[in-house]
């Protein structure tokens, strides 16, 4: 059997999981950015399992991940699961992918929760660290899943709470705290073009040696956490004072290779 491992991460959490679950599949398959298929019309699925890695955001799915599955084209009788990281909100975001799926004719066999370390709300230290060590068992029981081709159970939440909360939290979050006009560079920013190279949108141009951010945005907050200089700030939000985060596996070079 063929697999494929596609997967979308600002910050190495969903990177990891993905390179770390194709060493513990039967069949060993690729491990592939979706960011790179962002142009293409269609994508041909010809694999007998799909495996969508992807982080939660705003209790939901990314946009570019939305897309993604949109252009989906199948070619055969392929077995789909998801996996969702996230700093232990979820929302309803797997059973998006579901829906999606639906639309398609096709839906998920299983999806699967990752807690993991947040990009966005800070995880206390503790709870950082045991998630840290955890992900290796967490991972290990959704291969064994997938290598059984099990079939059936959604993690998460699928009920109007969360489908409101997923609501409101796009639209506080999104268009309010991180809005893509609060972007900025402090006075510290050498221009050296790192928060360009991560965006997988490619939404930022250096302009005077100074990053310019469009209305494209993902809000992975890729720029904001891989800056070498931690220059890139968000004006009167939550995140003004907190603290740069990638996962310890993961460095900046593996994010440029998200295009």
């Amino acid at each position: 059997m063929s697999s494929k491992i596609y997967y979308f991460s600002g910050t190495g959490n969903s990177l990891v999981v993905s390179k770390t679950l194709k060493e513990m599949l039967n069949e060993n398959g690729e491990v592939i950015p979706l960011a790179i298929h962002r142009k293409e019309r269609h994508i041909d699925v010809n694999e007998d399992i799909l495996i969508i890695v992807f982080p939660v955001y705003f209790s939901d799915v990314p946009d570019i991940v939305k897309f993604f599955i949109d252009k989906l084209n199948f070619n055969s009788n392929t077995h789909i699961y998801a996996i969702a990281t996230c700093n232990g909100v979820a929302g309803h975001s797997l059973f998006t992918i579901d829906k999606l799926l639906k639309k398609k004719g096709k839906k998920l066999s299983a999806g699967f929760l990752i807690n993991m370390p947040g990009n966005a709300l800070i995880t206390p230290p503790d709870v950082e660290e045991e998630r840290l060590r955890s992900q290796t068992n967490r991972v290990a029981e959704v291969a064994k899943c997938i290598n059984n081709l099990e079939f059936g159970n959604i993690e998460g939440k699928n009920n109007l709470k969360s489908h409101i909360d997923s609501v409101v939290l796009h639209l506080v979050g999104k268009n309010m705290q991180i809005a893509t006009t609060k972007f900025f560079a402090e006075d510290n920013c050498n221009g050296c073009g790192t928060c360009k190279r991560v965006c997988p949108l490619e939404n930022i141009s250096i302009v005077d040696r100074k990053p310019k951010w469009g209305n494209e945005c993902e809000r992975c907050l890729a720029c904001f956490h891989w800056c070498p200089k931690e220059a890139i700030n968000i004006k009167k939000s939550f995140l003004t004072d907190r603290k740069k985060y990638h996962h310890p596996d993961v460095t900046v070079k593996d994010i440029f290779l998200e295009k």
